[in-house]
């Protein structure tokens, strides 16, 4: 550590031709390798759940006042020009976190400036530098990002011995700090990058899920359709000659088995379609839960197997636009983090609780608007009991019974 007098009497200017040189290089290998690579597009560090995170990790930028404390007493003008740089520092890191990786290279640039200008009288501003390392570290490939750091740490070795006097303890503060941020920005990108991998091939299953689902229904319909629809044109041709040839009796019976084939295939093909499930509550479930996740909810869920299997297609698509309508809700309103679903199946009820763990003082302060309402309507079509309540937590329970489901089934 510096002593007192080294800190307080550091206090010349910056000198630009050594900074801004080696600063500008800096900048233009960031942006010389950001064009030349096709790098993935990466969540952004200050939306979804990284959001949380990310303003989080701002509590260790503290360690920028340690120095100075450690330092005290120190003239109220080095505290006012080195608060002045952590709020510049703390302003151009949640811009930063915000841009998308094309116009990161300015604000990066901008934040290395800022760390070595406050270091001629503050060995904490490397704290700035590991937050530069763990964005670079984040967004880049790994050679773009160690071709930054590399580039970083040769300028502060430069300036160590060229501007510090050897002020070693802020070169090796530096180096350490930019290091394993780095390292934790290159694992939260590995990390990213499966999960976007992932959510990728799941999208391709369900695409490919749903592709199988019209080829299999169109397949249905052929095989329900074409041959009855064949005998109904044939029928119609006889019935036309019989009738052009005055035989009414047989071109009557030939009429009213074309209304029983009618008939016939209008059952076949209401049979074939009660079938198809418009909404999957599942993948309804699954979806809504990620939407969730993404935004910073905790998401808690207990779903029963063969939930589906005990469902109408209309009952299952019903709850499941219930389902995306309280997400909606929660989105928008919710004062809480955390959310749970539970969906119970025995002999007699199939049973979804929806909670919101966001807290609401009173019951007073709430009127039912669109989406309530439309829950409610929903619930009533399909013969549901639905129980809305909001203090101290907003919950709604439906519940539909087993007889009602299994006549239900039984009319299909």
């Amino acid at each position: 550590m510096r002593s007192q007098n080294h800190i307080i009497n550091n206090t010349s200017a910056v000198p630009t031709a050594h900074v801004g040189e080696g600063t500008a290089k800096m900048g233009e290998s960031i942006s010389h390798v950001d064009k030349n690579e096709m790098a993935p597009v990466m969540p952004l560090l200050g939306s979804g759940r990284k959001k949380r995170w990310s303003h989080g990790s701002l509590f260790f930028s503290l360690f920028f006042f340690v120095p100075l404390i450690i330092s005290r007493p120190l003239p109220v003008e080095t505290w006012i020009f080195q608060s002045a740089g952590y709020i510049c520092f703390v302003t151009l890191y949640i811009k930063a976190i915000k841009q998308p990786a094309k116009t990161l290279p300015s604000y990066l640039l901008l934040m290395f400036l800022l760390s070595v200008a406050c270091s001629f009288q503050n060995p904490g501003a490397a704290t700035i530098v590991g937050f530069i390392a763990f964005i670079v570290g984040y967004y880049n490939s790994l050679r773009t990002g160690i071709l930054t750091i590399s580039t970083m740490m040769v300028l502060l070795t430069s300036l160590n011995f060229s501007v510090f006097d050897g002020a070693g303890f802020l070169l090796l503060a530096s180096l350490l700090n930019s290091i394993v941020l780095f390292g934790f920005g290159v694992m939260e990108r590995k990390e990213t990058l499966h999960g976007l991998k992932e959510s990728q091939q799941a999208e391709a299953l369900r695409v490919l899920s749903a592709i199988a689902e019209r080829e299999r229904i169109g397949r249905d319909l052929h095989d329900v359709a074409g041959h009855a629809l064949s005998s109904i044109s044939l029928k119609a041709q006889l019935a036309d000659k019989l009738i052009s040839k005055d035989k009414i009796e047989e071109a009557h019976r030939e009429v009213r088995a074309l209304a029983q084939l009618s008939q016939s295939l209008l059952s076949d093909i209401r049979q074939a379609v009660s079938d198809i499930k418009q909404l999957s509550l599942c993948d309804e479930i699954a979806k809504d839960k990620a939407l969730l996740e993404e935004n910073g909810f905790t998401v808690i869920t207990n779903i029963e197997d063969k939930v589906d299997a005990r469902l109408s297609a209309k009952q299952e698509s019903q709850l499941s636009l219930i389902i995306k309508e309280l997400t909606t809700n929660t989105l928008r309103y919710s004062t809480g983090n955390t959310v749970s679903l539970n969906v119970e199946v025995n002999e007699q009820t199939v049973k979804v609780t929806y909670k919101d763990h966001g807290i609401i003082e009173s019951n007073g302060s709430i009127k039912e608007g669109n989406g309530l309402m439309g829950i409610r309507e929903r619930a009533s079509s399909i013969h549901a009991n639905v129980d809305i309540s909001f203090a101290p937590h907003p919950i709604v329970i439906l519940q539909l019974n087993v007889d009602q489901i299994s006549s239900r089934k039984a009319a299909l």
